[in-house]
């Protein structure tokens, strides 16, 4: 059950000397050892071979930089992003190309200035360093390194080796949508009314994506990661006897899928999911960001996690498939817009694609397969085109419904009220069918009131864009993400509710208030015991009390899991609160286990359910 965060890709850069033997290719013609930088990580797969084709390859000769580009910068700044966070193992596979000859090197269209430049943008990535540093690099040692480019130069030349380019299509200049789809030939944008072009043909705004496809035709090229991307047909082979549930595989969407032939947008095809070994299964993370420290979400960025590597390393930045980040100086109106290039090719590529497979020198028909999208829960609503916490059916897995106190602009949606009480262990669940019925049914509305009263009854107010794809399930393919569920929201809701702050309800007949002064000093022992705890089991947590807002959800994963069942001893005036508190640590607990058995999965229902019946009562 890969539920929990792995630890992080420090991206560490470390000085490695390549050995001449076992490291060289078998058609190189002679040794040579080199001592470069590359990315150091403690997953043990050192073995690389560089496989560039020449057709990938090409000059820089007589590249300039363009002036007056209004895109320069956002296009260097998404190459930057881009490079570090999705195609970051491609420049470590043409590093390890130092173990081959010069002459072989030659071949590839690989020079030796081409690795000098390589090894500098490895280290430039990898540390996080700065552009002007990079520059400042440069002019600081002009008699050591007068042939480095500059990073522009650099990275345009790495787009060339590597044949990973950014596609462009206009965009609305406030970020309300992408001009695709049925907004490609309006000219304006059909939310703000601003126009597409600031003067003929020329975009004031253009919205950049990395195709996924020469991601991972560049992950089936190395030999090394091939080996890592069969996983999952290694995994799913395995013939174990017990019950435990160790990643998405042993669970029902996927097992489901092998079943059932591939349908894309309503047309059922001949082959089935999953019946090629090479065949990858993909998930979407999308999430909303702020990149300074200050003003609201500013940017989406949009990441596929390849499941086809192992759990404990497909999450780091070195393995993630960074699609594009989405900017949002305001509220995106139309998510959709922008997923359109992506949905497009999720769908070619379910259909299949004829792929070279180079180990085995024969075309294959390779298949990828979104089969899970999750993120914040804003994230998701515009995903699933749903009315949100804000509507009458708010929940996207089930269509419980929502009551609105006097007075109040928000639905709340309790378990027990007075003229009745549904069980969490029964609840009227959503599925698949009435998903896409309900949907269909808001859309042959014949009138605008009817069909926001539909949406109202419902929470659904359209299509999404995904739902063309057969291999996703609305809405169990879009579970709630943990990280956002239970340590940004339950954790700091119930610090609220123990300091009498959350959303100025007092206690009511309970007793569950800790004095302020027994809050001070767990907020001050909880801060000092930093001094003790080595960071390697966690972020340092800041006082609760004065600087709450610097908290993460590492910070209160740390503090709930570690932390507060110390500090929360026995400063409970009834010590059932604190028994309730900890049966959610318990259930934390087993939730972020790696392995987990069908027993224990059951027992993780029945727990949340009687731990939510308890909060009710």
């Amino acid at each position: 059950m890969d539920c929990t965060s792995t630890p992080p890709d420090d991206g560490q850069a470390t000085q490695r000397t390549l050995c001449n033997e076992d490291r060289l290719s078998d058609n190189s013609e002679s040794s040579l050892s080199v001592t470069s930088p590359v990315v150091s990580d403690d997953d043990g797969d050192d073995e690389w071979s560089s496989n560039l084709d020449e057709s990938e390859t090409g000059s820089d000769e007589g590249l300039e930089e363009p002036e007056g580009d209004p895109n320069r910068g956002q296009n260097l700044q998404f190459r930057l992003q881009a490079v570090a966070a999705g195609t970051k193992y491609l420049t470590s596979c043409l590093l390890k190309a130092w173990c081959l000859t010069s002459n072989h090197l030659a071949r590839k269209g690989v020079s030796e200035a081409d690795m000098d430049d390589l090894c500098a943008f490895n280290l430039h990535i990898t540390d996080g360093g700065m552009n002007r540093a990079y520059e400042h690099l440069r002019y600081s040692f002009p008699h050591k390194l007068q042939n480095l480019r500059s990073l522009y130069r650099t990275q345009k030349r790495i787009a060339a080796l590597s044949g990973v380019k950014p596609n462009t299509v206009d965009r609305c200049h406030k970020g309300c949508c992408c001009y695709t789809g049925k907004f490609k030939d309006l000219g304006a944008c059909p939310y703000c009314n601003d126009p597409q072009f600031s003067s003929p043909n020329v975009p004031r705004k253009k919205f950049q994506y990395l195709p996924i496809k020469p991601l991972l035709d560049a992950m089936f090229r190395d030999k090394s990661v091939a080996k890592l991307m069969g996983y999952r047909h290694e995994y799913v082979t395995d013939q174990r006897k017990d019950d435990t549930i160790g990643d998405i595989f042993d669970g029902s969407i996927y097992k489901g899928l092998c079943d059932q032939n591939i349908v894309v947008d309503g047309q059922k095809l001949h082959h089935k999911y999953f019946s090629d070994h090479r065949d990858v299964a993909l998930g979407l993370s999308l999430d909303g960001c702020t990149l300074f420290n200050r003003g609201k979400n500013s940017a989406w960025p949009v990441i596929l996690i390849n499941f086809n590597l192992p759990p404990k390393i497909r999450t780091r930045l070195r393995w993630l498939l960074c699609y594009a980040v989405i900017p949002a100086p305001t509220m995106i109106k139309n998510i959709d817009s922008y997923l359109i290039p992506l949905y497009d090719e999720l769908a070619g590529l379910a259909k299949g694609e004829q792929t070279l497979d180079p180990w085995v020198e024969e075309f294959f028909w390779f298949h990828v397969y979104l089969i899970l999208a999750f993120g914040d829960y804003p994230a998701l609503v515009k995903l699933m085109h749903m009315k949100g916490h804000n509507g009458l059916c708010p929940c996207r897995f089930c269509e419980i419904h929502g009551l609105r106190p006097p007075g109040a602009k928000v639905y709340y949606v309790p378990l027990f009220w007075t003229e009745g009480s549904i069980s969490p262990a029964d609840l009227p669940m959503r599925s698949h069918t009435t998903f896409i019925e309900q949907v269909n049914q808001v859309l042959a509305a014949e009138t605008i009131n009817e069909a926001n009263e539909l949406a109202k009854e419902y929470g659904i107010k359209g299509v999404p864009v995904l739902s063309g794809l057969g291999s996703l399930n609305f809405p169990l393919s879009f579970p709630f993400d943990f990280m956002h569920l239970i340590f940004e929201n339950l954790i700091p809701n119930l610090v609220r509710h123990y300091t009498g702050t959350f959303k100025k309800l007092n206690c009511g007949t309970e007793d569950y208030l800790i004095p302020q002064e027994e809050w001070s000093e767990i907020c001050a022992a909880g801060e000092a015991s930093g001094d003790t705890i080595p960071t390697a089991f966690g972020a340092r947590i800041p006082n609760l009390e004065t600087d709450r807002s610097s908290m993460t959800a590492e910070k209160w994963a740390v503090w709930a899991m570690w932390l507060a069942p110390l500090l929360l001893r026995d400063r409970f005036s009834d010590r059932k609160y604190y028994n309730h508190f900890m049966k959610l640590v318990h259930l934390i607990n087993k939730c972020v286990s790696w392995v987990i058995t069908r027993s224990e999965l059951e027992e993780i229902r029945i727990g949340f359910q009687e731990w939510v019946k308890e909060y009710e009562e």
